[in-house]
């Protein structure tokens, strides 16, 4: 592109020295605006972007773990693909088990070995303070010192506490997060290299391969920082553990723990854990012991810092301390626990990659089209682009807002999504000289009566029946025998299907209402959609009406094949459910199958709870044959279902990786609840079979090229490309 399409507004009128204004406005002051409008857009986008990655915090969370451990494990990959002649496939499947392993091992070691001594910890660190303030006080040290002392330890106990409760507190929010990562971080790992060449392959070949060559050298730099990071934690929580037992303190392991744990925070954990440390052994072993401990960490930490040193490759992310203890408390204060970590590898990621993007923004612009002599190219140039995201940004949220707005939407998406599926039904009845009425109308009564059957199945099985689900989930959580963090995450899900089904039972009226009026704007339509999007077409400028009409085609064959394809998934899903419960003899086959078939429309995650809540059951209520052979025809129902039937129903409809499915479905939910849950695939398979159409709508100077929409076609038939495809596109 362009610096012409990039700097339509790079000179005001209080620019340029030759218009009347300027004559009345300083030139500081000129300067000073140049440079403070481009910033205030810049920080408003980036404030936009935090604000959206908070209230998708899940999915943000899940990304950054996945990036993070695959660019820890990338050498491991690398060495397989490479060294070993693997395939990418099973390279990331060893690399994924592996961090999959670590993590897991470092989950139970804080559950087994830290979190049940805190409070023991906490107990102990406060009688070493009150022990440090009485010989302050003995020794008549002046009260301000006395009150930073106090200060001090006061802190670092609040930091242990905070800590504690955050990873013991939402564990639903953290096993999905861990699940979540888990799986992207394969996917990055197998596919990675793929996926960002298809992301840069509309950008000139010299930018694509700048932006390539800097990620790459990011990637690889943040991986050396975080594995040495996580070397010198490892280091420093075994050579502490050796000191402590050598000096005989009491809770040395717990201790160990809390020292691994503080030194994955760059400079602010090692602090704390340091005091912490030193405290417990000031109070069980006095000064002396004390002493000897911290000179020890100090010799310690001077070691690590000359031998990483000497090992450091010149292209190691060095982040200046001020920056850390910045940036650290930011994360913390945006997200908890999890940003405490993530923070400084998230801006060991920024600072690696930013020099190229840099030097791309400041590219010379062409001539008569430079900014204000004070403004740098690049800040200009990402200033025009920083005003038009936040319009897009805008836009696309307000049309989120209104698709999932109940008091108006809800009939309209149910109407669209039961028309678009019904349509290929009516259009051949109306082949077989139907009427087009009397085709919307039985079509319209066919599919309203099998919304009502399963509404009335819902009613009287799960919703009445689904208390006692979730009483014979938590019966099978204790059962395991490994904590209260399964017992924590059934009562984590347990409020959320509770509240839906109690919404279901109070608003029956409502519910009614909106399926009575969907029901109507179902007919219409189906009968009336074809002329209303003729209308539509007519309108459009003729050397666009056909891009309009293909991409209409071809979101309307998604829906349907979405949700016709996700339904009879849902189905075969909760037939083997009911079928699986009932042969081996375990109570509630038939709710917990048509809980199975709801979970089907929300992908992945939703079949993960209900096959969940009924693996509990068989605990619960089976023997240990029971339970075995619940899990393995659990796995294998999945893997069949996942691997082969929903790829043979769905076939090429919605071409949507399994990583953005993943991602997408924590982050519909916080959109629009489950509503959002079950359209975020559907609205991402439209988008990106459509995006390059609907960009060429408002690109008037591009040459006209042959319309080639990436819409996928059924194994039977083609999807329509004619200006007549659906009832209603869109």
């Amino acid at each position: 592109m362009s610096a012409e399409g990039l700097l339509p507004m790079d000179r005001g009128p209080a620019d340029r020295l030759d218009h009347p204004s300027a004559i009345l406005v300083p030139a500081w002051l000129r300067r000073m605006t140049a440079l403070g409008w481009r910033a205030l857009v810049v920080v408003a986008v980036a404030a936009v972007i935090a604000q959206i990655a908070l209230a998708l915090s899940t999915t943000t969370l899940a990304i950054l773990v996945g990036a993070i451990v695959g660019a820890t494990f990338l050498p491991l990959v690398r060495f397989l693909r490479v060294g070993r002649s693997w395939s990418p496939g099973p390279a990331a499947a060893v690399a994924s088990v592996l961090a999959l392993a670590t993590v897991v091992g470092i989950v139970l070691l804080i559950v087994l070995a830290f979190i049940p001594y805190v409070g023991e910890l906490i107990r102990t660190a406060r009688e070493g303070v009150e022990q440090l303030l009485a010989r302050l006080t003995e020794l008549g040290a002046p009260p301000v010192v006395i009150d930073w002392v106090q200060r001090l330890a006061t802190g670092v106990e609040g930091w242990v506490t905070d800590a504690v409760r955050q990873m013991v507190g939402p564990v639903g929010t953290v096993v999905t997060v861990l699940i979540l990562g888990g799986f992207l971080t394969f996917y990055l790992l197998a596919d990675g290299d793929r996926a960002w060449a298809r992301l840069t392959s509309d950008l000139e070949t010299g930018t694509a391969d700048t932006l390539t060559a800097s990620a790459v050298d990011a990637l690889e730099a943040v991986g050396r920082y975080l594995r040495r990071l996580g070397v010198t934690a490892v280091t420093s929580a075994l050579s502490q553990a050796i000191f402590l037992l050598a000096l005989g303190v009491p809770l040395a392991g717990p201790l160990a723990v809390l020292v691994f744990l503080g030194g994955l925070v760059p400079y602010v954990g090692a602090f704390f854990t340091t005091i912490l440390v030193v405290l417990m052994t000031f109070a069980s072993r006095g000064i002396s012991a004390a002493v000897v401990l911290l000179a020890l960490i100090a010799a310690t930490a001077f070691v690590q810092r000359w031998l990483l040193g000497r090992s450091t490759s010149v292209h190691h992310v060095r982040i200046h301390p001020a920056l850390i203890l910045v940036v650290v408390p930011a994360g913390a204060a945006l997200f908890g626990i999890a940003g405490l970590f993530l923070a400084v590898p998230l801006v060991a990621t920024a600072m690696a990659f930013a020099p190229a993007v840099v030097a791309i923004l400041d590219a010379p612009p062409e001539l008569n089209r430079r900014p204000s002599g004070s403004v740098p190219v690049w800040l200009d140039r990402l200033a025009q682009w920083s005003w038009r995201a936040l319009v897009v940004v805008a836009v696309v949220a307000v049309a989120a807002q209104l698709l999932v707005a109940p008091f108006l939407s809800t009939p309209v998406v149910i109407a669209l999504v039961v028309a678009c599926a019904m349509h290929p039904l009516w259009n051949g009845m109306v082949a077989r000289g139907v009427g087009r009425s009397v085709a919307a109308l039985a079509v319209t009564l066919a599919s309203g009566l099998i919304v009502g059957a399963i509404l009335v199945i819902t009613l009287i099985t799960v919703v009445q029946q689904l208390p006692q689900i979730l009483d014979a989930a938590a019966d099978g959580a204790a059962g395991i025998g490994i904590g209260p963090a399964p017992m924590d995450l059934v009562g984590t899900i347990a409020p959320t299907l509770l509240a839906n089904a109690g919404s279901i039972v109070t608003n029956v009226v409502a519910i009614s209402v909106a399926l009575v009026t969907a029901g109507f704007l179902t007919f219409f339509f189906l009968r009336d959609g074809g002329d209303w999007w003729q209308r539509v077409l007519r309108r459009v400028p003729a050397d666009r009406r056909e891009i309009v009409g293909s991409s209409g085609a071809t979101a309307a064959h998604i829906l349907n094949g979405s949700t016709l394809g996700t339904g009879l998934v849902s189905i075969v899903a909760a037939t083997l459910q009911f079928l699986m419960m009932t042969v081996l003899g375990l109570p509630l086959a038939f709710p917990v199958g048509v809980l199975t078939f709801f979970g089907g429309f929300i992908p992945y995650i939703g079949g993960f709870v209900a096959s969940g809540l009924a693996f509990l059951i068989a605990i619960a209520a089976g023997n240990p044959t029971t339970v075995v052979v619940m899990l393995v025809l659990t796995v294998g129902i999945n893997i069949l279902i996942g691997n082969f039937v929903a790829p043979f129903v769905l076939g090429k409809t919605v071409s949507v990786h399994p990583a953005v499915i993943l991602l997408a479905a924590p982050a519909g939910a916080a959109i629009g609840g489950l509503v959002g849950m079950f359209l975020i695939v559907p609205v991402i398979a439209i988008v990106m079979a459509t995006w390059r159409s609907v960009l060429r709508l408002f690109d008037p100077d591009e040459e006209e090229r042959p319309v080639a929409v990436s819409a996928p076609a059924a194994p039977a038939r083609s999807a329509p490309t004619r200006p007549n495809p659906s009832p209603a596109p869109g």
